[in-house]
């Protein structure tokens, strides 16, 4: 199977986290987002691109972090 881009919200810890970890071990290509990507820049070293995103955003910031994160890879496959 071909790999997949991944944008996954809530990558601090918890679920977030292990996919992310999980998924760049199977070769994906991942972004991960936290409101402090201080807290997760960790992931940058293993793989994957970080990004800023608080989903609690209007919708302008929203959308702009996702033109952010397109221009990443190209694409987005997979919302998690």
């Amino acid at each position: 199977m071909a790999s997949r881009v991944w944008l996954i919200t809530g990558t601090t810890s918890g679920f977030g986290a292990e996919f992310v970890k999980n998924l760049l071990a199977r070769g994906d290509k991942v972004i991960a987002t936290a409101r402090d990507t201080s807290k997760i820049k960790h992931f940058s070293s293993q793989g994957a691109a970080t990004l800023e995103l608080d989903l609690s955003a209007d919708q302008s910031a929203l959308n702009q972090t996702i033109e952010k994160a397109i221009e990443i890879y190209g694409q987005i496959d997979v919302v998690l």
